[in-house]
C-alpha cells in the first residue's frame, strides 16, 4: 500500500511539474496569437491582403476577423482584439473611460455620401433636404456625428418624429446600409446618408442620381481645415503592443501593402474580399478610390486634426457633460 501511495504521489508530482512547464513557456511564448479585427465594409477592406498575406506580424501570430459593425465595439472593450479598426469616437471614448489601447492611425478617412434622386442635377443642396425625411446610419457613431454637425451648422434642425417644416429634416436612423437603402426603395424616406462603398452600389441599384459630398459639406463649416478630410476610423492597438518598434513597423508595412494592392488592383479586389474576408464583401471597383482607406502614422498635424474632429462632433457626454478632448490627447495617442 504504502509503495502504491509512493507510485501514486511521484505520478502526481511528474503531472504538475509538466503542467507547470507548459504555463510558464506558454505564458512567457512571444508568438500567441494576436487578433486583428475589423467591422464589415471600408474599415474591413483597410486589411484586406493581410488575411492571406502576413499570417505573421513582426514576429508574432495574427488571426484576422470580420465582425458586423454593432459588435466591434466590444473588442475593444472586453480586450478580445489586440488591434481593431473602428469609429474613431467610440475608440477614443474607450480610451477615455480607461481602456488601454493607443489610437495610431486613422484607417479610413470620411467617406459618407446622401444619396437620392433629383430632377435636373446631381447635386444635393441644404435646400433640397429641407422638409424631407432622411435615413442615416450610424446614429452614436461617425455618420450620425457628421450628419447631426453639418445639419446644425446649416441651420437645420433634426427632429426624430412628425412632420418637418421647411427649416427641419426627418431622420430615421438605421443600423446599416441596407436597411438604409430599404428604406429609400419602399419611398418611406426621401434621401439617405451612408458611407462607401455602399453609397455606389446604392446608385446602381436604385438608379439614384443624386448625392451630397458629407466630407465637402463638413470642411464647409470648419474653413480651418482647409478642405482636408475628417477620421472616421482609427486603427487603435493596444498600449504594450503600440510601443514595440519592431511590430508597429511590420504592421504599417503590411498596412502599406495592402493598401497599395487595392490601388492597382481594383477590378480584383471585390472576389479577393469574398475570398478572404467575408462572402458577403461588396466593394465594385467604382467605389474604391472614395472608400479613402489611409493607415499612415499619425504626426502632431493629425493628431490636432483628430482633437478638434472630436472637439467638433463630441463636445458633450451622454450626460450633457463637457469633454476638455484636449485634456486627455496623450491618453489617447501615447
Amino acid at each position: 500500500m504504502k509503495r502504491n501511495s509512493k507510485l501514486l504521489i511521484s505520478v502526481i508530482a511528474i503531472v504538475m511539474i509538466a503542467a507547470l512547464s507548459v504555463g510558464f513557456t506558454a505564458c512567457n511564448n512571444d508568438g500567441d496569437t494576436l487578433r486583428f479585427s475589423a467591422p464589415q465594409g471600408t474599415p474591413a477592406l483597410a486589411m484586406l491582403r493581410l488575411s492571406s498575406d502576413n499570417a505573421k506580424i513582426g514576429g508574432k501570430e495574427m488571426e484576422y476577423e470580420v465582425v458586423n459593425p454593432d459588435n466591434i465595439a466590444s473588442e475593444m472593450s472586453s480586450g478580445k482584439s489586440d488591434v481593431v479598426i473602428m469609429p474613431v469616437n467610440a475608440g477614443a471614448k474607450l480610451i477615455k473611460q480607461g481602456k488601454d489601447y493607443k489610437l495610431v492611425s486613422v484607417a479610413v478617412e470620411g467617406s459618407l455620401f446622401m444619396v437620392g434622386k433629383k430632377d435636373g442635377s446631381n447635386t444635393l443642396t441644404m435646400d433640397d433636404i429641407k422638409g424631407k425625411k432622411i435615413a442615416c446610419i450610424g446614429q452614436t457613431g461617425v455618420p450620425g456625428l457628421i450628419f447631426r454637425y453639418v445639419m446644425a451648422n446649416n441651420g437645420i434642425e433634426v427632429i426624430l418624429s412628425g412632420t418637418p417644416n421647411e427649416n427641419q429634416v426627418l431622420v430615421s436612423y438605421v443600423s446599416a446600409a441596407n436597411n438604409a437603402m430599404s428604406e429609400l426603395s419602399s419611398g418611406k424616406v426621401d434621401f439617405a446618408v451612408m458611407g462607401e462603398p455602399a453609397v455606389t452600389q446604392a446608385k446602381i441599384k436604385l438608379s439614384l442620381n443624386a448625392e451630397m459630398n458629407m466630407q465637402t459639406e463638413y470642411s464647409r463649416v470648419n474653413p480651418e481645415t482647409n478642405g482636408s478630410n475628417y477620421p472616421q476610423a482609427g486603427l487603435f492597438v493596444r498600449s504594450s503592443l503600440a510601443s514595440d518598434k519592431t511590430f508597429m513597423d511590420a504592421l504599417f508595412k503590411a498596412l502599406e501593402d495592402s493598401k497599395n494592392w487595392v490601388v492597382n488592383n481594383p477590378t480584383e479586389v471585390e472576389e479577393f474580399a469574398k475570398q478572404n474576408l467575408y462572402a458577403a464583401a461588396m466593394f465594385p471597383s467604382a467605389s474604391l478610390e472614395r472608400c479613402a482607406i489611409k493607415c499612415e502614422r499619425l504626426d502632431d498635424g493629425a493628431k490636432a486634426e483628430i482633437i478638434a474632429f472630436l472637439n467638433n462632433v463630441m463636445p458633450k457626454d451622454a450626460d450633457l457633460n463637457d469633454i476638455d478632448w484636449e485634456s486627455v490627447k496623450d491618453k489617447i495617442f501615447g
